[in-house]
């Protein structure tokens, strides 16, 4: 892509900055009019990029733009499919910026997002065999890919509408996710685990995306309804925490021992926002909690994110991509984020998550007791879970005496 061409930032439908620079080097531009309305400071895009009159440049701009695309092999496929190099961000998305994670889009400069958006019907044999190709794709002819989201697993985003699948493509909003079980993975029955985890999140009042399981063909997926659109397809704008702090999603596990954890510091700049920095903290505090009750090694800074209204006021985003994957996987032990100096789910304690909280600012007897009622609840009421998954919930529940009693967590049952 030429340095000379220009993107179009759209956020809920409105024209907000231009997208410059190289791809190595881009530079985000506000509008003018756009500043003269929020006030420089203010909160639209991202918790790392404030409005402000003067263009922007640095890491921050870069991390949140390469933030919107996939990672490792999908994004190699798009750079295949569009003839891009993969580091070339504002090239990738150009191509695929027209339906993004939360409510951005990023189009070529005279591409309007209200006009160009289309949602062509599925058949079962064609969504069938675009499930079955991924992590490649095999469509129709006439079906483009315009669709992106972060991450390394391969999906596909689709929208339903009235029992019916369709293909999103010039900017239309997609509504859900589905991803097959992965060809590489060494844990086997991951999706159904992580189905298991989300509805489990729920019985403990805890906000998760929603999903369900599906075969098509010879490939189970799993189904998840994208939490930053609305019923009617509208979109509600998001960031993962690598964006929210500007950092690169190369830097998305936290392996911190010292100093403010990643956590802290998401707090530190996320809160203020809130409508109540206490209740902010308190809900990331049971989520970091769940995860480690669970298991999930891969809670990293790209499984979390927040939810900016058009308002600028923040709130956490619902659970998502949780799994038990160190219950069915003894590798898999990174907690993703650093707990009090421990990043190692084998050794983190309730005591650690109290530290962690109080690192915040958190009342230390208050986050003792926050947490502690999550585990009691999933001692008492474990969530059923299919045949192959059997031994889940005991061990979770198993799990929950552990840290209740100041134990780390068992592994196995």
């Amino acid at each position: 892509m030429k340095r000379s061409d220009r993107l179009a930032v759209w956020l809920h439908g409105r024209h907000i900055a231009w997208l410059t620079g190289t791809s190595l080097r881009p530079r985000l531009e506000y509008l003018p009019d756009v500043v003269a309305e929020y006030g420089a400071g203010a909160v639209l895009l991202s918790l790392s990029l404030p409005l402000q009159s003067k263009p922007i440049t640095g890491p921050a701009v870069l991390n949140f733009f390469d933030g919107l695309l996939p990672e490792g092999q999908v994004r190699a496929h798009l750079s295949e499919l569009y003839k891009v190099p993969s580091t070339d961000i504002r090239g990738l998305l150009a191509a695929v910026g027209g339906d993004c994670a939360g409510a951005v889009q990023v189009l070529p400069e005279g591409r309007d997002p209200a006009g160009g958006g289309s949602l062509q019907p599925m058949s079962r044999k064609e969504l069938v065999a675009a499930v079955e190709s991924l992590p490649t794709w095999d469509l129709p002819p006439d079906f483009a890919i315009a669709t992106s989201l972060g991450g390394v697993q391969s999906k596909i985003l689709l929208s339903r509408d009235g029992g019916r699948w369709y293909w999103p493509s010039g900017g239309a909003a997609s509504t859900h996710i589905i991803k097959p079980d992965p060809f590489d993975s060494p844990i086997q029955d991951l999706l159904a685990a992580e189905h298991w985890a989300l509805n489990l999140a729920g019985a403990l009042n805890l906000p998760a995306a929603r999903s369900n399981l599906e075969r098509f063909g010879s490939r189970e997926a799993l189904i998840v309804e994208r939490y930053d659109r609305t019923k009617d397809h509208h979109r509600i704008h998001q960031e993962d925490f690598t964006q929210v702090l500007g950092i690169s999603s190369a830097a998305k596990y936290d392996q911190s021992t010292a100093g403010p954890s990643r956590l802290a510091q998401v707090a530190a700049v996320a809160a203020p926002h809130t409508r109540s920095p206490t209740i902010f903290k308190m809900d990331l505090l049971k989520l970091v909690s769940y995860n480690l009750l669970i298991g999930n090694g891969d809670a990293h800074s790209k499984n979390y994110s927040v939810l900016i209204r058009e308002t600028g006021e923040v709130t956490l985003a619902p659970l998502y991509d949780a799994a038990p994957t160190l219950l069915l996987y003894a590798r898999s032990s990174n907690a993703g984020h650093s707990v009090a100096g421990q990043a190692r789910l084998n050794y983190i304690t309730l005591d650690h998550l109290v530290r962690e909280a109080a690192g915040w600012g958190l009342d230390s007897d208050a986050a003792r007791t926050t947490v502690s009622e999550l585990f009691s609840a999933a001692a008492e009421a474990p969530e059923a879970a299919p045949d192959r998954l059997a031994g889940l919930p005991s061990l979770v529940a198993s799990r929950a005496v552990d840290l209740l009693q100041g134990r780390t967590a068992r592994r196995q049952p």
